[in-house]
């Protein structure tokens, strides 16, 4: 008896722990599914229009924080001292030859006073080449508006070379950072892109009033859009179609496109002559070598301003001038795209009038159709 209630004991708390433990292992599971669930929602709306533009920003904010802290914080400020020793020395020797010859032998002095210069040239220049010299303190020169500005130019590849890295982690660190930015950035031009364009087309065509009816579309009693030979289509440059050929698609005209990046430029220039006190010529040459990526730095936003006494005004500009570039890089990927598609429309529609291609048909199920059966005679 007694042996038998042990057993009933034994058998209970058995199926207690396997209950037990098959609840852990379904919780378990379910967390794990859940888990598996929001990183796969993740990145997919990493890939998407919004999470590419979150992504990009963060990206760039993060690499500025990273260069300030291991250029600006930890950068070596070796060369601006050695550049303080130098000048201190030079004044230095100019007086003590001023001293000596005074002005009674002005060729003399004019010598001497030339060659301690030019001596003091050619131990500057190779400081600037080699070290990086920029006349002020890594944590000056590595500000976060700064730092912002440089990131910014090792992922788009403008690279002007106002600042490079001295450190050894800088430099690795630039290397990682590019290699990661680049294609982030591609992708970032390729799904905004693709947006503004989209905008961009319903805006124009809207405005145009190129709705289905001008396109050389009328809708029958059935429901299904047939194509109008007597109507000119708008999108087709004016041009009739014959029956039963398509339509040209519609496409924005290169000088439009040509238009909105002149507009974007010239509007930068505006802004950048104001606050780097640059002539409109020059900032609206900065602000297009800039968006085509091409970035000689012979003009940088914040050198000529670095002198003022308002950082934080210097800071904003900086910031801004990081935006502007951010999103004009989209809006001239935008303009390319569309002034691609507009370019292949007219190739294929000279090749198609010299009869190298063929006329594309309609596809409409009901005109292939008949064809079928006048073609088997019945």
């Amino acid at each position: 008896m007694q042996t038998a209630y042990a057993r009933m004991v034994y058998d209970r708390h058995q199926q207690r722990l396997q209950r037990r433990e098959g609840g852990e292992v379904t919780r378990a599971t379910t967390i794990k599914h859940w888990l598996k669930d929001a990183c796969r929602k993740l990145i997919a709306f990493m890939f998407t229009q919004v999470g590419v533009c979150g992504l990009v920003v963060a990206y760039n904010i993060m690499g500025a924080f990273a260069f300030r802290a291991i250029e600006g914080d930890s950068g070596d400020a070796t060369p601006e001292q050695v550049a303080q020793d130098l000048r201190e020395m030079l004044v230095a020797r100019l007086w003590n030859v001023t001293l000596r010859l005074n002005v009674l032998e002005e060729d003399q002095w004019r010598k001497e006073v030339v060659g301690a210069l030019e001596e003091y040239q050619g131990s500057v220049v190779p400081l600037v080449k080699t070290k990086g010299y920029r006349g002020v303190h890594p944590k000056e020169a590595w500000s976060f508006s700064a730092s912002l500005m440089y990131s910014l130019s090792v992922y788009t590849t403008i690279g002007y070379g106002n600042m490079t890295p001295r450190t050894e982690w800088g430099k690795i660190t630039t290397i990682l950072y590019a290699i990661v930015g680049m294609p982030l950035m591609l992708l970032y031009m390729s799904n905004v892109g693709e947006i503004l364009a989209k905008a961009f087309k319903f805006l124009y065509f809207r405005a145009c009033r190129c709705d289905i009816g001008s396109l050389g579309y009328y809708r029958s009693a059935s429901g299904t859009i047939r194509p109008v030979t007597a109507a000119p289509s708008r999108g087709n440059g004016g041009k009739q179609t014959s029956p039963g050929e398509k339509p040209r698609p519609r496409t924005i005209p290169i000088t439009w496109c040509l238009l909105v990046i002149a507009v974007y430029v010239f509007c930068g220039g505006l802004v950048f002559s104001q606050w780097e006190r640059w002539s409109l010529l020059d900032a609206c040459y900065f602000a297009y070598i800039s968006l085509s990526t091409i970035g000689f730095g012979d003009l940088v936003p914040g050198r000529t301003v670095a002198g003022l006494d308002d950082a934080q005004l210097v800071e904003s500009q900086q910031i801004i001038c990081t935006v502007y570039l951010l999103v004009g890089s989209a809006l001239v990927a935008m303009c390319f795209n569309l002034m691609q598609e507009e370019t292949i429309e007219n190739l294929k529609s000279f090749w198609r009038n010299l009869g190298c291609l063929r006329r594309r048909a309609v596809e409409d199920p009901e005109v292939e159709l008949g064809d079928h059966i006048r073609g088997n005679g019945g």
